[in-house]
């Protein structure tokens, strides 16, 4: 017996709602990977730092790509609310993740590598947190 299930075309618009977080998540990887290396190719800062350092400009990056691409919010009116809660998590996960990396960094010998295997921990578990309580329009949220 052969089980056709309805197309579901909520399922349809959170896949792809999900799509689109993943395509900026790669990008602001790439700026926060980018400024880690860049910091540490340059001497500046030692990984732990460098680790801050590149979260905090790729959080900024993913606020407003994350608002305006993934998840299509152009009310004016949640953006004080959002930046808010975003930042809170930012602020959130930069502990977090650099926690993650120092373990890491104690038995793996690269910081790029240590690195990725931390911030990949973090990913689905941010995006589950920004969908749900940070990009919600007022329209989700009373509605």
């Amino acid at each position: 017996m052969v089980f056709i299930t309805p197309y579901n075309r909520n399922s349809k618009r959170i896949g792809m709602m999900f799509f689109r977080y993943i395509i900026v998540q790669i990008l602001a990887y790439a700026v926060d990977m980018g400024g880690f290396l860049l910091l540490l190719k340059m001497d500046i800062f030692e990984p732990v730092a460098a680790n801050i350092a590149g979260k905090f400009t790729a959080g900024i990056f993913g606020f407003i790509a994350n608002r305006n691409f993934t998840f299509h919010l152009s009310d004016d009116a949640d953006i004080k609310k959002q930046a808010f809660r975003y930042f809170v998590l930012l602020a959130l996960n930069i502990p977090f993740s650099t926690a993650i990396l120092g373990l890491f960094l104690l038995w793996i010998n690269e910081p790029a590598v240590a690195k990725f295997l931390a911030d990949g921990i973090g990913v689905v578990l941010t995006y589950i947190i920004s969908k749900k309580f940070i990009f919600t329009s007022q329209t989700e949220v009373s509605g």
